[in-house]
């Protein structure tokens, strides 16, 4: 990476620390809001004025990454905007389905552990059209070694696609500059990698992961903050608030279990005869990311191991979990909190907010 890409990468971590601290420190405060009991009588007319300001403040951390410090080619302002503003229709009419759902949930059980999975599932079976509609992208077909594999044409450079689907229906997006672009050694490389990921499932088990992981999150939310007993604006309110600092925990404890996955798909390329170590080193000049010095921000902030760590780990054989990090930003839209936009990988590129960098 150049000196200029490092700069840039540093200064996205001071804005993704500093975002989602700032969501951090607004549930806390939310949820203490509501266990003191100063929100009581709080209404969903009230509910909808919080979640319209949320998205107006996290427009403001939007603009900065999106516009201040994207990497070349950076958009220009008018061209960020109207890509900004599709993405963030779609995400907000999104959040607002899932509202909708988690209401109807807990009019129905007193909680709600069935919207966040009847959400989670409709994600994951809905994510390519998502991914279609708010990256306002074309999804071609194309084929690779005599298999159908997907191509999208987005201009963010750090899109790397990911897998779309479940079980034998599962296919590999690819962004289409990839395919038209890099050299086919590298291009076999990374062909055999996501090959090696769809044949053991590991899109499959990431989702089932992540899916309970949100599940006992919410279950024990409704139980701390006796949600059951509360009125459905109350309720909701409390529940994206702790599930913010659900999310947040996540943020923490999931990269580390993440990176098994890229260590051990590294493998599946070189036990296949593939010499891996040149895509390994391209791999952050295309995403403007690789990881950090600083072992601890490395092990909270990078899913994605640093080149020093994937080539020194390539003989590795660890317990491989799935992506489940970079999934779980996805999949928590379906927990009514926007620390999948929050990040530093992601905030203000919508393309993203689908399919963060994954390897």
């Amino acid at each position: 990476m150049t000196l200029e890409q490092l700069k840039l990468a540093r200064s996205r971590l001071r804005l993704g620390i500093a975002n989602v601290g700032f969501w951090v420190v607004t549930a806390s405060g939310g949820l203490y809001w509501l266990t003191s009991g100063s929100a009581y009588g709080l209404d969903m007319r009230a509910c909808v004025i919080i979640g319209l300001t949320a998205v107006v403040v996290q427009a403001a951390f939007d603009v900065i990454g999106g516009a201040w410090l994207m990497p070349p080619p950076a958009p220009a302002l008018g061209q960020f905007l109207r890509r900004w503003f599709r993405g963030v229709l779609c995400h907000s009419v999104a959040l607002a389905g899932v509202a909708l759902l988690s209401y109807a949930s807990f009019r129905l059980s007193s909680g709600f552990s069935l919207a966040v999975l009847f959400a989670t599932v409709g994600l994951g079976l809905g994510r390519r059209q998502i991914f279609g509609a708010m990256a306002g992208a074309a999804i071609a077909k194309v084929s690779r070694d005599g298999r159908k594999n997907l191509a999208a044409a987005v201009s963010d450079p750090a899109f790397t696609g990911g897998i779309v689907g479940f079980g034998r229906r599962a296919l590999s997006l690819w962004p289409a500059r990839w395919l038209e672009g890099l050299p086919q050694s590298e291009l076999a490389v990374e062909s055999r990698r996501r090959e090696w990921q769809l044949a053991n499932g590991l899109n499959d088990r990431a989702f089932v992961v992540v899916l309970g992981w949100n599940l006992v999150g919410t279950a024990l939310g409704t139980v701390a903050f006796a949600l059951a007993r509360r009125t459905p604006a109350e309720a909701l309110f409390g529940h994206a608030c702790w599930m913010t600092l659900w999310a947040f925990v996540g943020l923490l404890l999931l990269p580390a279990l993440s990176r098994s996955a890229v260590f051990a798909a590294d493998r599946a390329a070189a036990d296949a005869g593939l010499a891996p170590s040149a895509w390994i080193t391209r791999f952050p000049d295309l995403t403007g990311e690789d990881g950090s010095a600083n072992a601890a921000v490395q092990t909270i902030f990078y899913p994605i191991p640093s080149v020093k760590m994937r080539l020194g780990s390539i003989n590795d054989a660890p317990l491989v979990l799935g992506s489940l990090a970079r999934n779980n930003l996805y999949y928590s839209w379906a927990t009514l909190t926007l620390l999948g936009r929050a990040v530093h990988c992601n905030v203000g590129r919508p393309a993203l907010w689908v399919f963060p960098p994954s390897a």
